[in-house]
């Protein structure tokens, strides 16, 4: 059974993520539901066999900062991310109602026998709640395991 990371208190796991998203956890609305919902979630990216970190690390610069409105690279930087080469990105963007919104993103390759997969661990916060979940969302990080989540679900 796959080993998920612990979500932000209060919070709640989606049952059926959309798209690649092999799991999601999003921000209750409390009493102000207007206020945009933090979310973390785990997708997944097949790649082909000649895509390494720093090819797809700079694909997927390129893509978010086309789709996401005001996006800003904050850092980026290499790490080992579950005993693997791989990185962590932190950038702010614009939300769908103009909120200021903190991207932090953590990624790695994973060699499968079908070939490679990009796996990323991405939370959104609203800028104004990022210094209180900070800590928590770094924790999950810590203790994501990509490769034993992609061999349950696969």
């Amino acid at each position: 059974m796959p080993v998920l990371p612990p979500i932000p208190p209060d919070w709640d796991r989606l049952a059926r993520p959309p798209g690649e998203t092999l799991w999601m956890a999003v921000e209750h609305h409390g009493l102000d539901s207007d206020r945009f919902r933090g979310t973390l979630a785990h997708t997944v990216e097949p790649l082909g066999d000649e895509v390494g970190l720093r090819q797809w690390v700079h694909q997927t610069e390129d893509l978010v900062s086309k789709t996401l409105p005001g996006y800003l690279l904050v850092d980026l930087e290499r790490l080992g991310v579950a005993g693997r080469p791989g990185g962590r990105r932190l950038a702010h963007h614009t939300g769908p109602n103009d909120e200021a919104l903190v991207l932090e993103q953590w990624f790695v390759i994973v060699e499968h026998v079908d070939g490679s997969v990009g796996h990323t661990l991405t939370a959104t916060l609203a800028t104004d709640r990022y210094d209180s979940l900070a800590d928590v969302v770094a924790t999950a990080a810590q203790s994501w395991q990509p490769a034993e989540v992609a061999a349950g679900a696969g």
